[in-house]
Order: structure tokens, then C-alpha cells, then sequence
């Protein structure tokens, strides 16, 4: 088969789910950080540095692993950039959403930590968080959250741009500029190639739960906790005035040009939101805090036509049926650790599931023991649609076995099959 069949066939697979369709099998979605560079026999330094070594560990990877699709993800969280440009340079909002280590260098964000500058050579990257703002700057936050952003917390983040419009912090901005033009043209060229492998790549728009922004990038986890027993309506309100602001994040990043969606050959839209202080909330302030915002962002995002690709951290047992709340098959959630079975039961095919073995399975395990488990995950929820995800708990880790992912590839072409 001929790299253009097999990205048609691959496309087509993963737009039936996505569509409510019955494909061929189930079909295969990994992401990775290093995984691609260690197969390679690349450290992680090497594939996170330079655009070139990434792209020939992508596409060995993609040449030697029948994945559907891949997600190549070397940056961290950055959701705190891109919402801060999105009023005044929406052009740069897509390629600004994760912290890449060359705009780390150029910026000295106190968020993130590198292999090569603060860490070892062959390390994963590490976002840390800080307490950017102050339980007293809530009202100054929720009157314009925009203004706040650049004003009083991008110089807090960034320690090159602590001084705005001093010539160390002109240089800095200058030099983050042209790091974005690199990075942005480094991404078009790995989809590209990736196709030409017959890899197809969804185009992705990004957004984000409201309290999460809060929570990850200004108050930090233990803060935010806090402040939803001690100043509850001052969160209320945090999150609230943030819903428009992540609804035309969707809408910016998910502007894909005609040239290439024609390109790509497919019309869907994915919407990237990860969710981290889901697991931390008991029923009652999941509801009350954290799902109620968060919906409204969603079902905008459905009503624009787009996906959202929901990656549910941790377990998400107890708001499982919030879910329901949602139109039927518009979402795709990727489940962490809440086990499949149980999203099944829960919610029957109402989204769209995405699972796969944990890290720990594919680091330790054997082949026998993936196909095993594969075995038996497939029997238990192929049904209704759904995608696999393996390393579900963050994507396939750097010191996974190539022959227990492999043995992935294999179970599903075995047991997947409709």
C-alpha cells in the first residue's frame, strides 16, 4: 500500500468514530513526549532542541509502528501565553499554546523547568506552577482578565520581560518572536511529512477548563483549593469572566486556512482541553466550582462545529455523569484512570472513548501480558466506538518497550476488528 492509500485509509478509520460510524477497527491515537527519541536512540535533549532529529524520530516511529495517527507533544502548558496575546496578536495564539525549551531560554518563565538548563540531558521537561496572583488581585483579575494578563502577571511569569520596554525586555520579546516563526514553521513541516508517510493529523484548536486556567497558571493547586472554601465568589466570578476568552481561543486556533484542511483531507476539527483539578474536587465542588463553566466553553465549542478532545487526568469516576449533560457522541474523552468499563457503564457510547494499557504495563510488562490486556479492553468496549490511547496515564513514555507497544498494534489488529 502506497503511503497516500494508507494515510486514506488511516483518515477515514478515525473520522468514523469521530462520525458515529462503524470503521474497519479500532483505530490507534498515541501521543509522546520521548518515546519517538529514545527509539531513535536520541536523548530527549536532542529531539526537544533540535526541529530536525524530532522529525526523523517521528517519522521512524510512524514508519515502524502502525499508528492511525501521533501526536508529538515536546512542549508543556502554556495556556497562560496564548490566552495573553489572544486580544492583540491572535496570529500567534496557535503557535504560542505549550512552552516550547527554545522560548523557556528566551523568556525565563518560572512555570517550567528543561532537560539541558535546569534538569539532565535525557529527562522529561517539568511544569512546576508558581503563585503568579495574589488573593487580594482577584477583582482586578475578573474586571478584565485580558489586561491582567499582559500587565500584571506576563512580567511575573517571565523574568526577561520584568522590566517592560526596557531594552533587555524588547530583546527578549524580539527573540520570542522569531523562536514562534521557527517553532510554527518546524510543526508544518512534521504534519507534512507525517502525511507523506501516510500519517494523517487532525487540525487542533485549543481551549481549557476556566478554574484550571486559575488554578495552573496564577493561584497555583494548593492556593485554589483554599480559596474555594475561604472567598468562594471570588472564584465564581474568576471563572465566569474567563469562559468568553476560552471560547475564542477555540475560535482562533481552530481557524484552520482552507489551503489546509483541503490539505489534510478531512473537515474535523479537534479541541484540545487537558483537566487537572477534576480529580481533586468531591462532587459537590466539581459542580458547584468547576463543571458549570466548563460546559458552557464545551457546548460553545460543539456549537462551533469543532470536537473537543478532552483528556480527563486522574480519576474522573465521580463526574462521569456529568458527561451526559453534553450532546451525544460530539466529545472525545481520553480516561486517565478512571477504567473504560466503567465509563461504559456510566455513559454508554454518549462520548466518544479513548483508552489504552497504562505506562506501567508497557515500561514493566511483556508482550503476552499487553495482548492479554488488550484482549480483554477490547471485548469489553470496542462497542460504540472508541480509540486506543497507549500510555493513557500521559502518553507512551520515554522507557516504554518498543516490542510491548508493538504488541499494542498487534492486539488491536486482532481483537479490534468490527
Amino acid at each position: 500500500m502506497d503511503p497516500a492509500q494508507r494515510y486514506n485509509e488511516k483518515l477515514a478509520r478515525l473520522e468514523a468514530v469521530i462520525k458515529g460510524k462503524e470503521p474497519d477497527r479500532v483505530p490507534i491515537t498515541p501521543m509522546m513526549s520521548i518515546f519517538h527519541a529514545h527509539y531513535a536512540g536520541y536523548k530527549s535533549n536532542d529531539v526537544i532542541y533540535d526541529y530536525q532529529k524530532n522529525k526523523e524520530a517521528a517519522l521512524k516511529v510512524a514508519n515502524d509502528f502502525d499508528f492511525d495517527s501521533m501526536i508529538i507533544l515536546t512542549g508543556l502548558e502554556a495556556t497562560f501565553m496564548s490566552l495573553t496575546f489572544l486580544r492583540n496578536a491572535p496570529d500567534v495564539v496557535p503557535v504560542a499554546r505549550f512552552m516550547q525549551a527554545q522560548f523557556h531560554e528566551v523568556l525565563d518563565d518560572v512555570y517550567t523547568k528543561w532537560p539541558g538548563i535546569e534538569l539532565g540531558d535525557d529527562t522529561q521537561p517539568q511544569f512546576i506552577g508558581r503563585e503568579i496572583m495574589k488573593v487580594d488581585e482577584y477583582e482586578l483579575f475578573t474586571r478584565d482578565p485580558t489586561d491582567f494578563l499582559n500587565r500584571v502577571a506576563f512580567p511575573r511569569v517571565c523574568r526577561a520581560m520584568a522590566e517592560p520596554g526596557s531594552p533587555e525586555a524588547n530583546a527578549a520579546f524580539a527573540q520570542y518572536g522569531a523562536e514562534l516563526a521557527k517553532f510554527g514553521a518546524a510543526q508544518g513541516d512534521l504534519i507534512q511529512s507525517l502525511a507523506q508517510a501516510g500519517v494523517p493529523t487532525f487540525p487542533t484548536a485549543w481551549s481549557y477548563a476556566p478554574l484550571d486556567v486559575i488554578s495552573d497558571f496564577l493561584r497555583d493547586i494548593k492556593n485554589i483549593v483554599l480559596d474555594i472554601y475561604r472567598h468562594p465568589d471570588e472564584v465564581k466570578r474568576a471563572t465566569e469572566a474567563l469562559i468568553p476568552l476560552l471560547i475564542e481561543s477555540a475560535k482562533v486556533t481552530g481557524n484552520i486556512p482552507p489551503e489546509v484542511q483541503k490539505a489534510l483531507g478531512t473537515e474535523v476539527v479537534e479541541c484540545f482541553f487537558p483537566l487537572h483539578l477534576n480529580e481533586y474536587l468531591n462532587p459537590k465542588l466539581y459542580n458547584e466550582f468547576y463543571w458549570p463553566a466548563l460546559r458552557k466553553v464545551l457546548e460553545e465549542v460543539i456549537a462551533m462545529g469543532q470536537t473537543p478532545y478532552i483528556l480527563f487526568e486522574g480519576r474522573h469516576d465521580a463526574h462521569l455523569e456529568t458527561l451526559l449533560e453534553l450532546p451525544k457522541g460530539k466529545v472525545i474523552g481520553v480516561f486517565d484512570k478512571t477504567d473504560p468499563r466503567k465509563v461504559r457503564e456510566v455513559l454508554g457510547d454518549h462520548v466518544i472513548l479513548s483508552s489504552g494499557p497504562p505506562n506501567s504495563l508497557l515500561i514493566g510488562g511483556t508482550p503476552q501480558k499487553v495482548d492479554s490486556f488488550m484482549k480483554d479492553m477490547l471485548n469489553d468496549c470496542k462497542e460504540g466506538g472508541m480509540m486506543v490511547y497507549p500510555g493513557v496515564d500521559g502518553g507512551i513514555s520515554g522507557e516504554a518497550k518498543p516490542e510491548n507497544v508493538q504488541a499494542v498494534v498487534e492486539a488491536v489488529k486482532k481483537y479490534g476488528t468490527y
